[in-house]
């Protein structure tokens, strides 16, 4: 290890383009070097570190932990995940705020940072929509995650179903093996540019607002035109209780 991570191959695969693949029916063990295969193949080399200082926002790939992990004292095995995946550390907003795991500015979701890189694993994040506007733009996202009606794995590109104390050490391990690396030789691919979330145009998002919360949409159109200035002070998000004076214009969103 020891070199930089740039101009990795991939197919073309845009945010509205999960794959959603599932490894669900082997062991962990099988789920695991099965998933390190499919990575391999689509031209991720796992020889490559990364500088854990870097902002996340900035990374081309991370490691990011929700509360499925339980207990702060098992932050030690996502740090050496983070390290074989050639990734920094991210966490979801709960795991940030309840558990204290990482700080402020590794936490990713529509409050929080965005990653815009190239791989993205989520382990034991449900997938909140709050946590999901953090990572719209994110290249290749792979999740674990107990639940396998978790929302989580309607967005992302490979997932397995099972415990993240156990799969994410045999993930390690795996990647930490002497694994086949991918042609060097190999013309990478260029991904797509994607259209912004929000366009700056009258057209698609003038009196729309969105909530820092949850990411909830006021939209007049779907609310009988009543204009978001017309409604009463008193009015918080439906969703998650955001009060009126903290939604933010789609206009300033890009």
């Amino acid at each position: 290890m020891g070199a930089s991570i740039t101009n990795e191959p991939f197919r073309i695969r845009g945010k509205d383009q999960r794959l959603k693949i599932i490894l669900q029916e082997g062991s962990n063990e099988a789920n695991v070097n099965k998933l390190v295969d499919i990575l391999i193949g689509d031209g991720f080399d796992f020889s490559l570190e990364a500088d854990p200082e870097t902002p996340v926002e900035e990374a081309e790939r991370a490691v990011s932990v929700g509360l499925g992990i339980a207990v702060k004292e098992r932050m030690p095995m996502m740090e050496e995940l983070a390290k074989s995946a050639g990734a920094v550390q991210a966490c979801s907003r709960p795991a940030y705020e309840r558990l204290g795991l990482l700080p402020r500015e590794r936490f990713v979701g529509m409050s929080g940072v965005k990653f815009t890189g190239t791989l993205y694993i989520a382990c034991g994040i449900s997938g909140a929509p709050q946590h999901l506007r953090g990572i719209t733009k994110a290249h290749t996202v792979v999740a674990i995650n107990t639940n396998p009606d978790a929302p989580i794995f309607e967005n992302c590109d490979y997932g397995i179903v099972g415990d993240m104390n156990e799969i994410v050490p045999l993930l390690t391990a795996k990647l930490n093996s002497d694994l086949p690396k991918p042609d060097p030789n190999a013309k990478p691919v260029q991904i797509v540019p994607e259209e912004p979330l929000y366009k700056e145009t009258k057209a698609t998002a003038e009196g729309r607002y969105v909530c820092p919360g949850c990411g909830y949409e006021y939209d007049p159109a779907k609310n009988n035109g009543v204009a978001f200035a017309d409604l009463p002070d008193t009015w918080a998000c439906p969703e998650c209780g955001v009060p009126k004076k903290d939604m933010i214009s789609a206009v300033t969103l890009g």
